[in-house]
């Protein structure tokens, strides 16, 4: 039997991969928990509750509560296995599991920026922080995350629990490293390559999924602009086959001077009958402005379609493309 693996079953502490797995079943569990509270307090009040308050009060009562329980776990921790206590073996005690829970949730949402990172780059430096925080639980000789070196708790197999033999060597281990409870210790090669390989997976997945949600909003945002152009466009090519000429002012044309649009953005007349588009909520959009231009060929009238600015040409509307 390899040593890695011998080594690994004489170790109290609890796989960092299985407590990922178990956290990231948490915070499902919370979301889904949260959902479902919402849409019932819903249907029996007149009042439709705030969906972050609600959320971070679910999940500060799940974890702690779990935490502080006989059962010293979630009910995902419980299900692998993993129990909850303190660096002496003992449940922690409610003001402890509420500092934890706190911690673990600061510490999940720092992670979850990662969904507002292509809106927000400068976000990444609080993800990467945050994942960090978690990840040292790793190779810390105690393998404690930064919030278990705050609050001085340990994440345990279950049958550390069971007998006082095991709890000893549990009470010894801390022990030797009472000191420096930052002492690092290498795990091996392949334990973590497989963790790395793990974080990577989350990282990627939240962030694929969080670019396609963005570039889509942008899509919408960018074509929701211009078709709401249509009144304007439709008052100045009636104007023109009227008059010959384009109308410098909204006014002229029954219209109001600046059409602002519920979700940030504006679009004005301009000389030549062009009409401009811009935004003012979305960074990455507030930098480039749509222009829209009529063409005239003497029957009939074509807008043209173009941005200023740079922008990834997918998102704009297939006729405003180059």
């Amino acid at each position: 039997m390899p040593d890695s693996v011998q080594e690994e079953r004489g170790v109290p502490f609890a796989q960092f991969e299985r407590r990922a797995a178990a956290a990231m079943i948490d915070v499902a569990a919370v979301f889904f928990l949260s959902i479902w509270l919402m849409s019932t307090l819903t249907s029996l009040a007149a009042w439709s509750p705030t969906g972050r308050p609600v959320l971070g009060i679910v999940a500060l009562l799940y974890f702690a509560g779990g935490w502080a329980s006989p059962l010293s776990a979630t009910l995902a921790q419980w299900a692998v296995r993993i129990r909850i206590v303190d660096e002496s073996g003992e449940r922690l005690g409610p003001g402890r599991a509420i500092v934890r829970a706190v911690l673990f949730i600061v510490g999940v949402v720092g992670i979850l920026t990662i969904a507002q990172v292509p809106e927000t780059p400068s976000l990444l430096l609080v993800a990467g922080v945050s994942m960090a925080a978690f990840y040292i639980a790793a190779i810390t000789a105690n393998r404690q995350g930064v919030h278990d070196l705050i609050v001085r708790s340990v994440a345990v197999k279950s049958s550390v629990l069971k007998s006082t033999d095991a709890r000893a060597e549990l009470q010894a281990r801390i022990a030797q490293t009472a000191g420096s409870r930052w002492l690092l210790k290498r795990p091996s090669s392949a334990r973590l390559a497989l963790t790395s390989v793990l974080i990577l997976v989350v990282v990627f997945g939240i962030y694929s999924a969080a670019l396609v949600r963005y570039e889509m909003e942008l899509r919408a945002r960018i074509s929701y602009a211009y078709v709401a152009t249509s009144t304007l466009r439709n008052a100045l090519e009636a104007s023109y086959r009227a008059t010959g000429k384009w109308e410098k002012s909204e006014t002229v044309l029954g219209l109001p001077t600046k059409s602002d649009y519920p979700d940030g953005g504006y679009f004005v007349l301009e000389d030549e009958g062009v009409i401009r588009i811009r935004f003012t909520v979305i960074p990455k959009l507030k930098r480039i402005s749509l222009v829209v231009s009529p063409s005239w060929d003497g029957e009939s009238l074509t807008w043209n379609c173009r941005a200023e600015g740079e922008i990834a040409s997918g998102v704009l509307p297939a006729h405003c493309r180059s």
